[in-house]
């Protein structure tokens, strides 16, 4: 289900304030709460979780633990969810919005709609003007995704646009802001830059992005409980505001597994997948991982991962077939010493044929 924010003006820069202020956009405090999520020290209360009965153990120890998904393949070998939450109840995955939205722009790669080295003044002819940096032509969807556009740091003073021209659209407020480094070369977390991915989603394909989603990926693989909220013009927030339960989550997780392909069907290219999910730069704050297309990539290069503040993560590890999908409130240490104190030691208390709690999809067959 998209959302859109109706009654604004009838212009997209009356819902601005809305679109930062509500959904939790990455702004400075976004950043630093997750940063704090992956900084702070991991809690004692995590540390020997009792297996015998992992389920009430996870209730009384991890209080802020909303949805756990462990799937193997497309079998879900494990699930818990918190009193007052069931398999239909959504989460707000924050962040995670970033690395589904790089799903749908692959697939509008796939299908001739973009480019990876199209430049923005090809998608934005007529916003390039007087008031736009020139370095800002030149920089590429790719650059986007990555994001090494190299627009200069934001702050939430940058936010205000009551200096705009009446009716002038958000997207060119997005392309007016100062390029402080040369594009490619500098990454940094602008969550500003994946609301503009999303516009540029919807420029290339001509046609509503939600609708767009709904068709091509949420259909597919039988996602319905979900929520994406988009302005009074259509334009999906990218940065933040997609909402999605813990199995949906593991979908997306389980797609990107078997390298795109779901069932008989391709959604999305293995070229793609692949090369989303590599590491393009060393990435940085808030995580300090590698970063791909919207993804982040381990050190290691064995497990990728899209990313939430408040401990939302889907993960994959190839090598293992494992997938792991975590919704929260709030884990204290953050996602990722969760998934080493708690989940890893849960994984391999499962055994290697653990049968499945649920299945999802069909048998991709993949190799």
């Amino acid at each position: 289900m998209i959302i859109r924010f109706a009654g604004l003006a009838g212009s997209r820069l009356a819902a601005v304030p809305l679109m930062f202020a509500l959904f939790l956009g990455l702004t400075t405090e976004a950043v630093a709460q997750e940063a704090k999520d992956a900084a702070a020290p991991p809690s004692p209360s995590l540390a020997n979780l009792p297996l015998a009965n992992p389920q009430a153990s996870l209730a009384e120890r991890t209080p802020g633990l909303r949805a756990l998904v462990i799937a193997r393949g497309n079998c879900i070998a494990f699930e818990y969810h918190r009193k007052g939450i069931g398999a239909e109840t959504q989460s707000h995955v924050q962040s995670v919005t970033k690395s589904v939205l790089s799903i749908l722009i692959g697939i509008a790669i796939d299908e001739g709609y973009l480019r990876l080295d199209k430049k923005l003044s090809e998608i934005f002819p007529e916003a390039f003007d007087e008031n736009t940096d020139s370095l800002a032509r030149n920089i590429t969807v790719r650059d986007v995704l990555t994001k090494t556009e190299g627009f200069a740091e934001a702050n939430p003073g940058d936010f205000k646009v009551s200096d705009a021209a009446p009716g002038k659209e958000t997207w060119r407020w997005m392309l007016n802001r100062k390029v402080a480094y040369p594009r490619g070369t500098h990454f940094r977390y602008d969550g500003i830059g994946s609301d503009l991915l999303s516009v540029i989603l919807s420029k290339a394909i001509g046609q509503d992005a939600g609708d767009f989603a709904k068709r091509k990926l949420f259909d597919p693989l039988q996602i319905a409980a979900y929520t994406w909220y988009a302005d009074s013009e259509g334009y999906l927030h990218g940065e933040s505001g997609l909402r999605l339960t813990a199995r949906d989550m593991a979908k997306i997780g389980i797609l990107y597994l078997q390298r795109g392909r779901w069932g008989e069907t391709q959604i999305v290219s293995a070229a793609y997948v692949q090369d989303s999910t590599t590491r393009h730069n060393d990435g940085g704050p808030p995580l300090n991982a590698g970063y791909g297309y919207q993804w982040w990539v381990s050190r290691n290069g064995n497990v990728f991962f899209a990313s939430g503040k408040m401990s939302q993560l889907i993960s994959i590890t190839p090598n293992t077939g494992l997938v792991l999908a975590v919704a929260a409130d709030s884990i204290p240490g953050g996602a990722a010493r969760f998934v080493k104190d708690v989940v890893l030691p849960l994984t391999d208390g499962l055994p290697g044929t653990a049968p499945c709690v649920v299945q999802v999809g069909q048998d991709s067959h993949v190799k």
